[in-house]
């Protein structure tokens, strides 16, 4: 049988680093923003007018 202690402290681990991850992004978010449109701004095809 598993052992629910482990499979509870693996989860919850796996939690913290997901939500450590989330919080950095959100903390560098406009930076990260900044570097995406940089980064993609040149390498979007041009509209040709009259696209609907």
């Amino acid at each position: 049988m598993l052992n629910l202690s482990a499979t509870l402290i693996a989860f919850l681990s796996f939690v913290a680093v997901v939500l450590f991850i989330c919080v950095v992004a959100y903390r560098n978010a406009d930076r990260l923003e900044a570097f995406l449109e940089r980064k993609f701004r040149k390498k979007s095809p041009r509209h040709n007018g009259d696209l609907k």
